[in-house]
């Protein structure tokens, strides 16, 4: 199913964890709404960029985001929430610049062990929180 311009719901809820263990993560129907929403943010990521963005984790029911060491206040329980790489781009900081920069309404997005970028969104616009999560911890930037 089409979520937004560039995403359907296979990218946003696909979980390799649940699928070798039997897990069904997929979402309810107001979590499904919510994915929409989110799809349609991440379309404005995909625009600034200009390039594909590959998603590697999204949705994430709680059995599944429990398997991860994820805490159960995860933003992407709720399908709020999407974890992704856009190589093409560049590397994970130079994706967290741009966004940084831009005038996209995310609520947190960080930069995590310079491996991938986290994004997430709320219907209200969002704290526009910039985080960079390595091994020495948390640095939250301005």
């Amino acid at each position: 199913m089409k979520l937004s311009k560039y995403f359907d719901s296979r990218e946003l809820i696909f979980s390799k964890i649940a699928e070798e263990n039997g897990i069904d993560n997929m979402p309810d129907d107001k979590t499904l709404e919510t994915l929409k929403y989110t799809a349609s943010q991440l379309d404005k990521v995909r625009e600034l960029l200009g390039k594909p963005v590959n998603v590697s984790s999204g949705y994430r029911c709680l059995q599944v985001n429990r398997r991860l060491g994820s805490k159960d206040t995860s933003q992407h329980l709720k399908g709020e929430a999407v974890d992704f790489k856009c190589e093409l781009f560049g590397n994970p900081r130079a994706v967290f610049e741009a966004i940084k920069k831009s005038n996209i309404q995310f609520d947190q997005l960080i930069v995590e062990f310079n491996s991938w970028v986290h994004i997430s969104f709320v219907k209200n616009g969002g704290r526009r929180e910039c985080l960079i999560y390595d091994r020495f911890g948390v640095e939250r930037i301005k």
